[in-house]
């Protein structure tokens, strides 16, 4: 047990494209607007996964941030079904790279989300 952090709360995307980025976990993946997003200064919206919000996404030209440029390889999701993932993909014409771990043991799926982010599905082999 860490005694530091407990959990990874969210990932914020900053996009160009408030509406295709939303359409893209919305459809993709199942999640849902988050209405308890606070009244923030910028433009914006918080999407859940299980009733808990995980991805914040906010217009770039409403916010002002810190000058970091902060690298990030991918963000990975534990699939339930990725079968069903890789049907959804196919149905919205989302290109797709199917892997497995060199030991066999997990299915990957990687895609890119509208903003260039690199995403992992990845599921256990039964």
């Amino acid at each position: 047990m860490n005694k530091y952090l407990d959990s990874l709360d969210h990932i914020t995307i900053i996009t160009k494209d408030l509406a295709k980025t939303r359409d893209f976990y919305t459809k993709i993946f199942g999640m849902k607007i988050d209405e308890n997003r606070p009244p923030f200064s910028f433009e914006g919206i918080w999407l859940s996964l299980n009733g808990r919000a995980v991805i914040h996404i906010i217009v770039k030209s409403s916010h002002k941030s810190p000058n970091i440029k902060p690298t990030l390889d991918h963000i990975a999701f534990k699939a339930k079904d990725i079968n069903l993932i890789k049907n959804n993909l196919s149905k919205y014409d989302i290109k797709f790279i199917e892997k497995k771990t060199p030991d066999n043991k997990i299915i990957q799926v990687f895609i890119t989300d509208p903003n260039g982010i690199k995403l992992e599905l990845s599921k256990p082999i039964d």
